[in-house]
């Protein structure tokens, strides 16, 4: 009887062993063989754009009456002056105020134009960490390397190469095969009121693009356990945004005499049962495709495990939930940001209210998060309320088969050298996200590697990542067939 069983197990791990290897030996490479093309020389002019480009302070605030209008009308006034053939040559027009809208006709009608985008505003400094920057945060240093400013990373490295490019091929006569829009938000920080009437100004001429590539993933070195190459992030889709204000009211009064229950507990209850009580988690359709895109590049155990998700999942999700950025990639996230009760440390507050963030997931909408909330804390003296007025759903994605995404991965294969491209889910919010009535193949892909202080302290880009951010430019413009 045990021998049976024994045999009987001993088979069944057989049967898994093979299964588990003829998975893994049948998980090839999705790498294209592209050889990577060395850039040209660099010119010191195009590092002199991006330093004086950083000095303008672009800033979005979230209050609208701290909107400098100056900063960016000079912003417009230097970029005509910096950038004459593109002024020339490309028609232009400003939407919405402050967004800039160019377009550079081509050679092909009969192809569909693509877009390139970028945003001009970035987000302020901090008062508390003014004195922390190594540097003046909008001086346009060159330091040790690298460019240093609010706005290297996000997003001036983008909206100058860009123009450096064009600029550089309209010296040279050249006209791209299709049309090519560049479309330059100024507020992308706060909403993206300029990328809204962008697109729609686009849709109602009827504008429809075989790729929008926008801001986003990055290419990144040693972030990936188990990857000794460089990896691109390509993103293919985005998550949604939600905040939502808890609101909780009960009689206050002097803090000598406090009742049992105060509004703050109320209202600190219903936030930890949130917090205890997190979305599930699963594979969105970009995760899947990075790890179809990673897995077959990375060392034979993890190959394996990333080759039979079927048996593995449990163990992917929990390596991802171990950090927050690993968390959010798998799940719609939960994230109080803002408490507001009493006024005075001897009198207990009557109202007491907090804002919490969520990020949704590809597959999840704003109703059933609300719809989710309202049920975890289950106590009516919590009022849900949708908090600022905006909500983005998550995108739809852009299928890997695409030309957008072909192009993407081609280029950045021309010019990164040996580095794996992937899809990705962007978990942060572009303007791209107001263009799905303009192209279902919209990329989220910045072409630099590794930034430096992205919205914190001390945000910096070394000049090697824009020299490639120009030569990724260049080349997509010459290569637009």
């Amino acid at each position: 009887m045990f021998k049976r069983i024994f045999l009987l197990l001993t088979g069944a791990l057989l049967v898994l062993i093979a299964v588990l290897l003829f998975n893994t030996f049948q998980f090839k490479s999705k790498q294209l063989d592209v050889e990577a093309v060395a850039a040209p020389e660099f010119s010191p002019t195009s590092l002199q754009h991006l330093q004086e480009a950083i000095r303008y302070k672009t800033i979005s605030y979230d209050d609208p009456k701290l909107f400098d209008s100056i900063q960016f009308l000079n912003f417009h006034k230097y970029l005509e002056a910096t950038y004459p053939k593109v002024h020339a040559n490309l028609t232009h027009e400003t939407v919405a105020g402050y967004s800039l809208l160019y377009k550079w006709n081509g050679r092909n009608a009969s192809l569909k134009p693509i877009i390139l985008m970028a945003h001009q505003d970035v987000v302020p400094i901090e008062e508390a960490t003014q004195t922390m920057w190594s540097v003046d945060p909008f001086g346009g240093e060159m330091k040790d390397g690298f460019v240093w400013g609010r706005g290297t990373a996000d997003d001036k490295i983008n909206v100058i190469s860009i123009f450096e490019s064009a600029e550089k091929l309209l010296s040279e006569n050249f006209q791209p095969e299709r049309t090519i829009y560049f479309a330059f938000g100024h507020d992308e920080e706060t909403g993206g009121k300029g990328a809204i009437a962008t697109a729609a100004l686009l849709k109602s001429r009827n504008i429809t693009a075989d790729l929008i590539l926008d801001e986003g993933g990055i290419v990144t070195k040693d972030k990936i356990p188990g990857m000794t190459k460089p990896a691109a992030l390509i993103g293919t889709s985005e998550k949604g945004y939600l905040s939502l204000q808890l609101t909780a009211e009960k009689n206050g009064g002097h803090s000598s005499m406090p009742e049992a229950e105060t509004s703050i507990d109320i209202l600190s209850k219903a936030i930890i049962r949130l917090r205890e009580n997190p979305f599930d988690p699963r594979f969105s359709e970009s995760t899947q495709g990075f790890m179809e895109h990673i897995g077959p590049e990375m060392p034979s155990f993890q190959k394996i495990i990333f080759a039979n998700r079927w048996l593995f999942e449990g163990v992917i999700i929990g390596i991802y939930e171990k950090t927050g950025g690993g968390n959010a990639i798998v799940r719609t996230t939960v994230a109080p940001t803002i408490i507001n009760a009493g006024m005075k440390d001897n009198v207990i507050p009557t109202i007491s209210k907090a804002i919490i963030n969520f990020r949704l997931l590809p597959g999840d909408n704003s109703q059933q998060v609300i719809n989710r909330v309202k049920t975890t804390i289950n106590d009516e003296r919590i009022k849900v309320e949708i908090h600022g007025g905006f909500i983005g759903e998550p995108t739809g994605v852009t299928s890997e088969n695409s030309f957008a995404y072909k192009k993407v991965d081609e280029i950045t294969k021309r010019t990164f050298a040996n580095t794996i491209t992937t899809p990705f889910l962007m978990i942060g919010g572009t303007d791209s996200r107001h263009y799905g009535e303009v192209s279902e193949g919209i990329i989220k892909f910045s072409p630099m590697t590794d930034p430096i202080g992205f919205h914190g302290i001390n945000e910096r880009v070394s000049l090697d990542a824009y020299k490639t951010t120009l030569w990724f430019y260049e080349q997509l413009l010459r290569n637009t067939q």
